[in-house]
């Protein structure tokens, strides 16, 4: 079991990085219950979980409430089950563009879902997780299907792991789908080094984005990163427009003594 409290106040400036609220006391509990089950071959262990995260601003208005409430089962074989009930409350304080066209007028919003999700083993040539869920979103009602972790292994050093997610909205100020689709592709040079690189777009934003990354652990503890970061817009007139790019190089020494 977990409890937490926090507290950021508006004034707060963090100097390095960044907080993603400001002006708000968090209050979290969270509890995890898994027993193994000896006496039957086919299911290693299962779970029961729950959470709840609620914020509120300095002066005591509710933003945010979130409830969770899960049952997963494990099998010997690394497969697993999830089954995953959500309650939530959000407060708008002002018009929320959540897609082109579809304006979110302020206020507090109560939704829920329900979500499924099935995991193949790693031990698998092909793996992968596979959600679905359904229930109400703001004004109006949500589905979606998201396929994450997938892996196709096509020799031991080369590997492509595709992602893909569709969410079909309908509110009361309007309808949108939301695609995503990616894949990074990895490819290891040795047991030590490896290079990898993840491509995403995303239909709602109309954006491309690509992450290269070579890692090396020249020895044990010590490391090399070179990361290059590039994203374009495909939505306007200069096709595709360059929106940011970055080189990032990353050494890092371990000393033992």
């Amino acid at each position: 079991m977990t409890l937490e409290h926090l507290l950021v106040g508006d004034d707060f400036n963090p100097e390095v990085g960044f907080v993603r609220r400001r002006d708000m006391r968090k209050s979290a509990a969270r509890f995890r219950f898994s027993p193994r089950l000896p006496g039957v071959d086919a299911i290693r262990k299962l779970s029961w979980s729950g959470s709840v995260d609620y914020f509120e601003n300095t002066a005591g208005r509710p933003e945010t409430r979130e409830q969770d409430a899960e049952f997963g089962i494990e099998l010997e074989n690394g497969d697993r089950f999830l089954f995953i009930y959500t309650r939530i409350f959000e407060y708008l304080p002002e018009p929320f563009d959540i897609a082109p066209g579809v304006v979110l007028p302020p206020g507090g919003y109560d939704f829920e879902a329900v979500r499924a999700r099935f995991t193949f083993g790693q031990q698998r040539a092909v793996s992968g997780s596979v959600l679905v869920e359904h229930g109400t979103f703001y004004s109006g009602r949500q589905t979606g299907v998201t396929v994450t972790r997938g892996r196709l292994a096509f020799t031991p050093r080369f590997a492509l792991e595709p992602a893909y997610s569709i969410n079909v909205v309908d509110l009361a100020e309007g309808q949108f789908v939301a695609n995503l689709a990616g894949s990074r592709v990895i490819y290891s040079l040795s047991p030590r080094m490896f290079t990898s690189a993840l491509l995403q777009y995303d239909t709602l934003g109309h954006g491309t984005s690509v992450n290269v990354r070579l890692r090396w652990e020249y020895q044990p503890g010590s490391e090399l990163f070179v990361v290059y970061n590039e994203q374009r817009d495909t939505f306007r007139r200069r096709f595709p427009e360059l929106e940011n790019r970055a080189l990032i190089v990353k050494f890092n020494r371990l000393f033992r003594f």
